[in-house]
């Protein structure tokens, strides 16, 4: 008896090491080699009323609407709060702590948006920094004492063909539990506040709130699960005056804060660019590794020409190095009536470079 039971408890214990290990076993997913895709911007064009976020490593291109959300809660360190850039919603920092104490009165006088037909250099402030830098938001840093913040005044935006929506005021402060919280009304209203609770979450760059229900709602994809997105976005420029806040249209921004690189290829001709970008390898990438740059714009709008037609410039490519160091070539196919292409709905290509 006694061996017996020696016996089947080996055999137990052999069993259950045989389970532990196939539980514990993880399922390597090798990255795409690559895939043609396309944008979908949605309705409206060159308004198009989608964001497009893009993984190449999975071939996925998940889109969301433009209004579906109004401020943005940084997950890393610092506490910041980031205005929706592609409305162009603008804001302005008040003296005030107390929410029921602003009103029409704060309002006068305020823009909190760019003119597309005469933007001016001042108008900067209303927007969070254009190149992403985190400390750069007009929102400051959320104290952790609560009476040092100050409440905020936001026009959401009416970039890219959106109608105007009331005016908000809110207040964001830190909660206990390590994240923010964030009161907010309309202009006049003076009780009953919403209260959104936005929890910090390692995996994502932001959480995203929606003063339209008051609720977290989903857009960017986790943190280490997208490359670029394509977008219309308040963006700048220089009409010979410095820079100003100017709205465009097809504008790609890289996941910088993930460390995502890219490296522009340009030529002389596109005969040149296609035996250029056929030709590109893992020898190419490692002679050139001092032209990758983390820039937010590092793509931007340089990919495609809106004169004298709408379309894609066919004179260069990008190389992109993802989130977790795979590299892929990317070039753009069309976009619009110079080549084919649907306007808010542009075609592109990857390959891994192996």
């Amino acid at each position: 008896m006694k061996s017996k039971l020696s016996y089947l408890t080996i055999v137990g214990l052999a069993a259950a090491i045989v389970s532990c290990k196939k539980n514990n076993d993880v399922i390597i997913v090798p990255p795409s080699d690559g895939q043609t895709l396309t944008f979908n911007g949605g309705t409206g064009g060159a308004n198009a009323s989608n964001s497009a976020y893009v993984d190449m490593s999975t071939d996925k291109a998940d889109s969301t609407k433009r209004t579906s959300w109004d401020l943005g809660f940084y997950s890393g360190a610092d506490f910041r709060v980031v205005l929706n850039n592609t409305t162009s919603a603008g804001a302005k920092v008040l003296t005030a702590t107390d929410l029921a104490t602003v009103g029409a009165a704060d309002t006068m006088g305020l823009t909190l948006a760019t003119s597309q037909t005469a933007p001016d250099p001042s108008q900067l402030a209303y927007f969070d920094a254009i190149d992403g830098t985190i400390s750069g938001t007009v929102i400051p840093a959320i104290s952790a004492t609560a009476t040092d913040n100050k409440v905020v005044v936001i026009n959401r935006g009416t970039g890219g063909g959106i109608a105007a929506r009331p005016w908000i005021k809110a207040k964001i402060t830190r909660n206990a539990s390590g994240g923010y919280t964030v009161q907010y009304g309309n202009i006049t209203q003076t009780s009953g506040f919403t209260s959104v609770d936005v929890a910090k979450d390692a995996e994502y760059n932001f959480k995203y709130v929606s003063f339209d229900g008051g609720s977290i709602v989903k857009v960017e994809p986790k943190k280490a699960e997208w490359d670029f997105t394509w977008s219309y976005s308040v963006y700048q420029t220089n009409f010979g005056s410095g820079m100003v806040p100017y709205n465009f249209s097809d504008l790609i921004a890289v996941n910088y804060l993930a460390g995502v690189q890219v490296s522009a290829k340009v030529y002389s001709t596109d005969v040149i660019r296609n035996a250029a970008y056929t030709a590109y390898n893992k020898d190419s990438v490692n002679a050139t590794l001092s032209s990758f740059t983390t820039d937010r714009w590092a793509i931007g709008s340089s990919w495609r020409s809106t004169q004298p037609a709408t379309g894609v410039k066919t004179d260069r490519f990008y190389v992109v190095k993802d989130p977790a160091g795979n590299y892929y070539k990317l070039k753009f196919i069309s976009m619009g009536v110079n080549d084919g292409g649907d306007r808010g709905k542009p075609v592109f290509e990857y390959k891994l470079i192996k």
